[in-house]
């Protein structure tokens, strides 16, 4: 484990700049003066390692974490894919202050197989114990969801994988919420012969004693993501089964018990296939929603890349206030927590995280620099991390800019979880020019 030096408040895992120690100077003396003090800015607290020198020798990536009986558990890919199929799952442990509980890492599920990748986990906990879900390529043939349980005290409850969804053709990109009572498990499937390229989202109930329930098909959309709001899931996915232009993103209630209730609702989002969403549920309120708007492309046909937010009630409609789509929109439009720089030099792009905190919604994004080429071969180069507060699907004050992580290296794949009123984790990847990646961590409080 390493940390950056700095204090509490931590850009580039440096002190925040003169202007904002200023804003939160101003608001201790209003305060002390008995006048009302302008928001709080975010804290961010020192970054720190979770894993030096693993076994992925410095490939690490897709991170995800939830937060369960006074500890967070991130999880990770470590190691890469394509080099002998040995990317493996581990997880750690992390104290609410962001301290490393478990230095050495956990491997969830141990696989002899070199030619059998784990990636893409997900995570969240209920009552005492964490339920681990991932894509895994064990059997050689095509990936299944698996998954496994681990105590708040860091033991893996299950010596063989669970089998989630592992039937005839590809089961993967799974998701995973909770009631409270019990967990429930997202992903696509592709069946084995198709005659045309077609992904459905499934959902799957799973116990805490991981027992498998019944799978439901939700809708014929890829990627989907999972939330609950104190009645309902939510299931939200993005872009359709061919090639386009400009795309709609797809959601659906679905019961404590899997089924889908009512209608699937469809929302014009100006997105692409690439698109990444991230999902948050205000108990008993609904859910936001947040999703990069398009990938900028050289001629700018497409309008210009934004980071938007949406909120979808608990009836599973649009949030009746939610402004009308704008035509060839430029600068920030409402309901847009970010949007490319007027010279192109910055793109927000990418995955996100949100989560809510107790009062607001608090989304980290990813946000991209140009390179320095000449007319439209400007490559992407270091990535940072923003941050923004959200009521409903209003961004707060978005002309103020706070950061994550923004340094010299790339930080990239956001993921958040909540320890109660105020306090987030943020995790993410990091990579330095000598081609390292590791996954890090640094603690939030937004109240």
């Amino acid at each position: 484990m390493s940390k950056n030096a700095g204090s509490k408040f931590t850009v580039h895992g440096s002190r925040l700049g003169l202007a904002s120690v200023a804003f939160v100077l101003l608001g201790m003396l209003t305060a002390a003066a008995g006048e009302e003090s302008p928001a709080a800015a975010i804290k961010v607290g020192e970054e720190t390692v979770l894993l030096a020198d693993g076994p992925g020798k410095g490939q690490q990536d897709t991170p995800a974490v939830a937060f369960g009986k006074a500890v967070y558990l991130v999880v990770w890919t470590e190691g890469a894919p394509v080099e002998l199929g040995r990317a493996r799952i581990l997880a750690t442990r992390l104290s609410p202050e962001g301290k490393v509980l478990d230095p050495k890492a956990i491997e969830v599920a141990p696989n002899k197989n070199a030619d059998g990748p784990q990636t893409c986990p997900r995570v969240a906990f209920c009552k005492d114990v964490f339920l681990v879900v991932w894509q895994d390529f064990r059997n050689g043939k095509d990936y299944d969801v698996l998954g496994a349980r681990i105590s708040p005290e860091g033991k893996v409850l299950d010596a063989e994988p669970i089998k989630v969804a592992a039937g005839g053709g590809t089961q993967a990109m799974p998701d995973v919420a909770t009631d409270g009572n019990g967990f429930m498990v997202v992903f696509q499937a592709h069946p084995e012969s198709p005659k045309q390229l077609v992904y459905k989202t499934l959902a799957v109930p799973v116990g805490v004693d991981g027992r498998v329930g019944q799978q439901a098909e939700v809708m014929e959309q890829p990627h989907p993501k999972i939330a609950w709001d104190g009645a309902n899931y939510l299931v939200v996915a993005g872009g359709t089964n061919a090639y386009f232009i400009g795309g709609r993103m797809f959601t659906r209630l679905v019961g404590p018990d899997g089924q889908p209730k009512a209608k699937m609702g469809e929302h014009a989002a100006g997105v692409t296939p690439q698109a990444r969403y991230s999902i948050s549920a205000q108990p008993g309120k609904g859910w936001f929603l947040a999703t990069n708007r398009v990938n900028t492309d050289a001629w700018g046909w497409n309008g210009p890349g934004a980071m938007m937010c949406y909120f979808v009630t608990s009836e599973g409609k649009m949030a009746p206030d939610f402004p009308k789509p704008v035509n060839s929109p430029q600068g920030l439009q409402p309901g847009w927590l970010d949007v490319l720089d007027k010279d192109g030099g910055g793109i927000p792009w990418g995955p996100n995280a949100s989560a809510w905190d107790g009062q607001h919604f608090v989304v980290v994004w990813q946000r991209f620099h140009r390179g320095s080429a000449p007319g439209f071969a400007k490559p992407l180069t270091n990535c940072d991390l923003r941050v923004g507060l959200v009521d409903g699907w209003k961004p707060v004050d978005p002309s103020r800019v706070e950061f994550v992580a923004n340094s010299p290296d790339g930080e990239q794949w956001p993921a958040l979880a909540c320890e109660g009123p105020g306090k987030l984790l943020c995790v993410y990847t990091k990579s330095t020019s000598d081609g390292k990646v590791s996954i890090c961590a640094r603690t939030l409080q937004t109240q």
